[in-house]
């Protein structure tokens, strides 16, 4: 039995470049696959959903979800663990996870999907991923793109940034955090010191998909004002060549950011639970197909606000779910790290979430969320 992995993946995929760096950096033996009729024969059966990332094993199980990627490889391979010791930092880790798997994608989507030469690309892009090995030309490959990719954009409204005021808010959103990500990472400088951990890939991947690979605003103002983050965002892309041991810490430049996104992600945070709480009370369940943006059960929008400036994000019991995993490595601190835990949560803003005490248990069962 051949003992490499399959990436069932794409270059324009938002979440595939988190695992693909992992895989990277972790030199597990790994190959890039994006075919169409395995997606939507042999992975949607077993899964429920046409979805990237997938990691086929060796053994043929299919691993769907970064998350559960990714813990799922780290109790396989041992050697340059991702995941920081230090219970606090941990915690950490998870409250990134959950604002660049969450809330960050809205960044994303604003950046391909309002700015025209970066949607073309993405036309562009589908196109060819969708008609691999027929033989058409550069415009009908163009149109078929366009449509295949109409899916997406119908994520906007979800997303908040089908209307103006969204749009400038969560491009506020994104300069600001750039800014202030510029000044934690750079050359062979990672989130929490001189190696990288899941933080990292999950920042990279927050950028590389759509607003360092697109063309277009984005990657034009990252090379323009944020070099140490596009050096960053190269090394990522190249994890397999990164450093394995180094002391890891909380840098000041890191609370600054933390601090700066702390705000919305809380809002997001409280959000989230009000809305489930809400929905669980009236229906005694959750929504089906909660991990799906295109869902008609998704949770009600969340108010949102960054720099005074107004939008609006979809919640989902798998949201909900992943905002539980921080408080899980919270609760399960000694008395000590929970102190420590609190006295940094203050100073990013993260303090009342901590202390948050949800109504309802989610666990991941299979390919879908559950109420415990």
């Amino acid at each position: 039995m051949s003992e490499t992995f399959v990436h069932h993946g794409a270059m324009f995929s938002y979440y595939s470049a988190k695992t693909r760096a992992y895989l990277s950096y972790k030199q597990i033996p790994f190959v890039e696959g994006y075919d169409v009729p395995v997606l939507t024969g042999r992975i949607k059966e077993a899964t429920g959903k046409v979805m990237v990332p997938v990691v086929e094993t060796p053994e043929g199980e299919l691993l769907q979800d970064t998350t559960v990627i990714i813990d799922a490889l780290e109790k396989r391979f041992t050697a340059q663990p991702i995941l920081p010791s230090d219970p606090v930092l941990l915690m950490i880790t998870r409250m990134v996870e959950f604002f660049i798997d969450e809330l960050w994608i809205c960044t994303a989507m604003n950046s391909r999907w309002n700015d025209p030469v970066s949607t073309a690309f993405a036309f562009g892009e589908f196109g060819r991923c969708f008609t691999a090995g027929q033989n058409l030309d550069d415009a009908e490959i163009q149109v078929i793109g366009e449509r295949l990719a109409g899916r997406m954009q119908t994520y906007m409204r979800r997303m908040g940034v089908s209307e103006p005021k969204g749009q400038s808010a969560v491009k506020e959103l994104f300069q600001q955090a750039s800014l202030a990500l510029n000044k934690v990472v750079g050359a062979n400088k990672f989130a929490f010191g001189n190696r990288p951990c899941l933080i990292d890939f999950c920042l990279y991947a927050g950028y590389y998909a759509h607003h360092y690979r697109d063309p277009g605003a984005a990657i034009s103002f990252l090379k323009s004002n944020t070099p140490e983050l596009c050096y960053f965002i190269d090394n990522l892309h190249a994890a397999q060549c990164l450093p394995v041991d180094g002391d890891l810490m909380v840098s000041d430049s890191l609370i600054d950011y933390l601090r700066l996104v702390g705000p919305v992600s809380v809002a997001y945070a409280a959000g989230t639970f009000e809305t489930l709480n809400d929905y669980i009370r009236k229906n005694g369940t959750i929504p089906l197909n909660s991990e799906s943006l295109a869902s008609d059960a998704a949770l009600d929008p969340v108010e949102l606000v960054f720099d005074g400036q107004q939008f609006t994000k979809v919640s989902s019991a798998y949201t909900a779910w992943k905002l539980q995993r921080v408080l899980e490595v919270f609760d399960g601190m000694s008395s000590s790290d929970r102190a420590r835990a609190l006295q940094l949560a203050e100073k990013i803003g993260w303090d009342s979430v901590l202390q948050m005490s949800p109504e309802f248990g989610l666990k991941r069962e299979g390919y879908q969320i559950e109420l415990v």
